[in-house]
């Protein structure tokens, strides 16, 4: 039954919230995000808040404060965080990665490397370069692409359901 409900809200997801060529939809970003922290799991930590940190100034960032308002992951209160230096939020679940600030990928990936930090990047084609998951429009409809070989180095767990779902797992 919980795989069953996994896959309808993810295929809704994917079918409601559309991207418009050359448009970021912020909203639907911010409903992903939150979506897959859901069927994500981090090792045992001790930490008192979920905390997502998005690099850099974006939209983004404004629509996870408004849906992440009252809600919890984990058990865990949501705390979305605005940083510049990645340097500041090792203690975070997510580092989200807007497509403006892609060339720190490298950056991040090595002051997080072995840690149990989930990078979610904005850019196509990321996941190939060392983030956990990446975002990819498909006929207009926003997909998600995963490296699992990233997610089991930090031991990080996705449902199997959600992998099956993905546009491209390596």
């Amino acid at each position: 039954m919980r795989s069953k409900v996994i896959i309808t809200i993810l295929f809704m997801l994917c079918a409601t919230w559309q991207t418009v060529a050359q448009t970021t939809n912020h909203q639907a970003f911010s409903v992903f995000v939150y979506g897959l922290s859901r069927y994500t799991s981090w090792p045992p930590a001790g930490h008192t808040e979920f905390t997502i940190a998005v690099i850099g100034k974006s939209k983004t960032y404004d629509e996870m404060i408004k849906n992440s308002a009252g809600k919890s992951i984990g058990g865990l209160p949501i705390k979305v965080v605005q940083v510049d230096d990645p340097k500041t939020v090792l203690n975070a679940q997510i580092i989200y990665l807007p497509d403006n600030n892609s060339s720190m990928l490298d950056e991040i990936k090595k002051l997080t490397d072995g840690k149990p930090v989930l990078i979610i990047a904005e850019r196509e084609g990321l996941h190939k370069k060392g983030a956990g998951m990446s975002f990819i429009a498909i006929d207009s409809k926003l997909r998600l692409d995963i490296n699992s070989k990233e997610l089991q180095n930090r031991q990080i767990k996705i449902a199997s359901q959600l992998q099956s779902l993905a546009n491209e797992v390596i």
